[in-house]
């Protein structure tokens, strides 16, 4: 697994170890997850936005997850990929299968592949 750091805009090694069949079943057993060539996972830790916006700020993060798996997915379309969003899972489960830190929530979980 690989994590994201947009201010170095790298990916960072994570967890090792393949876990799409943890996450598979963690996603109510979603077989396309298992068995797509990668699983995105976006997450957030919503406290970095509500600290500015107050409240307001769970709704903004929804706004940007929605922009940035729309975004994956034309992506994922355009190079004749296969994906799908998931965003039917056990939030605890997902948190545990990919040793989320504390704080941070899983909010979309997209599978590509052919």
């Amino acid at each position: 697994m690989y994590r994201y750091r947009p201010h170095a805009h790298e990916l960072a090694a994570g967890v090792a170890g393949d876990r799409r069949e943890a996450l598979a079943v963690a996603a109510l057993n979603q077989e396309w997850v298992a068995h797509g060539s990668v699983v995105l996972v976006i997450s957030a830790v919503y406290e970095r936005t509500t600290r500015k916006y107050g409240k307001r700020g769970e709704r903004y993060v929804h706004i940007e997850v929605g922009h940035a798996a729309q975004n994956i997915l034309l992506r994922a379309t355009s190079l004749q990929l296969g994906s799908v969003m998931v965003g039917a899972f056990d939030d605890a489960e997902v948190a545990r299968v990919l040793e989320l830190p504390k704080g941070e929530r899983a909010l979309a979980l997209i599978p590509v592949g052919r």
